[in-house]
């Protein structure tokens, strides 16, 4: 059943999303709408910053939740202009350099690791959010297949920041098709080799799209979100709901898990089948549990978190190879479900 608090959250930019899923839209028309949105907001926000400052800072006062209300607008306005400035470069960037592909995809991913991070530490000044990583060492050498926890709606910015731009490592992403909402991941996300995967389309050929991003790595890697989406315990319970009618013998594993939805073992097998000889990096964080919604961030709570992340490599010699696989994904994500039980 759905409940009329999701059908409200739902209900912002349902005519920009729909318009974005539509396979018989050209991204063309797709970005001329969506990138005049954004504008249009940023331009609304900036011009209206007389009004919505001192009207958020004094319902503030009266809330006592932290100015969490000021800071998500001081946020959200920051976002916006990022987003206008990302969007700037990427057009500089088709103008010089489409012509020389190093050069060209250079340049992006100089780009993406200044918005994605930029993003990020902004974030966690506006919420006085403090970071704490570990493992970073673990990193390189690629080639790696990058496995890591999605429980909010920042958690997509962490490696960007934590991996790209601290390392230089490259990452081709399975992105969920959602995202072309936002026009910089769309514009500069289809400029690089990424897979926009369409969560309603046949399982063969978004497997089959998720497995090029698999040949010739190098020295680079492939992300992925195995859970697949944020979450929830209703979530979880359609998530065991179909383990069971698949996999019933992975559901006791997956019923002890408390922070972490069952993996979706599909797209990891994937990508180790067509990589055998890369190593699993594993990104397990804690402390963005309260930002897995815009409106969990309404209450405050959040302000003043911190961040813990930690990172793991699994040798590609310690990987089991057939069907036990499956089962070393689910133990694989129990111990991250256990790190984020502290």
């Amino acid at each position: 059943m759905v409940r009329p608090t999701d059908l409200r959250r739902r209900s912002r930019f349902v005519q920009i999303l729909a318009f974005s899923h539509s396979s018989s839209t050209s991204p063309i028309k797709r970005r001329l709408m969506t990138i005049s949105v954004y504008f249009l907001m940023f331009v609304l926000l900036t011009a209206l910053a007389p009004v919505w400052i001192p009207t958020a800072f004094i319902v503030g006062l009266f809330r006592r939740s932290n100015f969490v209300i000021l800071r998500l607008l001081a946020f959200f306005w920051t976002f916006l202009l990022i987003e206008m400035i990302g969007l700037f470069c990427a057009g500089c960037i088709y103008l010089v350099a489409r012509r020389n592909i190093k050069r060209f995809h250079d340049l992006f991913f100089r780009l993406e690791c200044w918005w994605g991070s930029s993003l990020f530490n902004w974030f966690c000044r506006y919420l006085s959010l403090t970071t704490t990583i570990e493992g970073q060492e673990n990193i390189l050498p690629g080639p790696v297949l990058v496995f890591i926890r999605h429980a909010s709606i920042i958690d997509t910015a962490l490696p960007v920041t934590f991996l790209s731009n601290a390392t230089g490592l490259r990452l081709r992403y399975v992105f969920k098709r959602e995202l072309l909402v936002d026009p910089c991941i769309d514009v500069a996300g289809q400029a690089s080799p990424n897979y926009f995967i369409d969560r309603g389309g046949s399982a063969a050929e978004e497997l089959a799209g998720v497995r090029n991003l698999a040949v010739d790595l190098g020295e680079e890697g492939v992300l992925l979100y195995p859970e697949g989406t944020r979450f929830t315990e209703r979530k979880k319970e359609i998530a065991l709901k179909r383990l069971a009618k698949a996999h019933p013998d992975l559901v006791p594993l997956a019923q002890s898990f408390k922070h972490c939805l069952p993996p979706k073992p599909g797209g990891a097998l994937t990508l180790m089948d067509a990589a055998p000889d890369a190593d699993v990096l594993v990104i397990a964080h804690r402390g963005l549990e309260g930002l897995a919604e815009v409106t969990d961030l309404l209450s405050g709570s959040v302000v003043g978190k911190e961040v813990q992340i930690s990172i793991w490599r699994i040798p590609a010699s310690e990987i089991p190879k057939g069907e036990e696989r499956r089962r070393w994904i689910f133990d694989l994500w129990k111990r991250v479900d256990d790190f984020v039980a502290g």
